[in-house]
């Protein structure tokens, strides 16, 4: 059984690669991961919305916020490469 899933591994990653899909399913996962990597207080305020051209662009419910996101944005964009693959992320926007 292991065995299978070993496999089947190999055959997704050598897919990925010829598809040239790697980074994307990697930048996808920074929204799934967003949660997890800011923390409940900035979790309640913001909402990952898409990535465009290597940026994530993430909603801020309030001006203020927005402007303390902006001092935490550097670590942020360290912690979430962190849990990814290549740096897939190159910066984030907030609106």
């Amino acid at each position: 059984m292991t065995k299978s899933f070993s496999n089947i591994d190999k055959v997704l990653k050598k897919m990925y690669r010829r598809y040239d899909i790697e980074k994307p399913i990697e930048q996808h996962k920074a929204i799934l991961l967003w949660d997890e990597i800011v923390g409940n207080s900035i979790t309640n305020v913001t909402t990952p919305k898409k990535i465009e051209n290597d940026v994530l662009i993430v909603e801020v419910n309030s001006p203020v916020w927005r402007n303390e996101l902006m001092f935490l944005k550097q670590n942020i964009l360290q912690k979430l490469n962190q849990k990814l693959k290549g740096e897939p992320i190159k910066e984030i926007r907030f609106l």
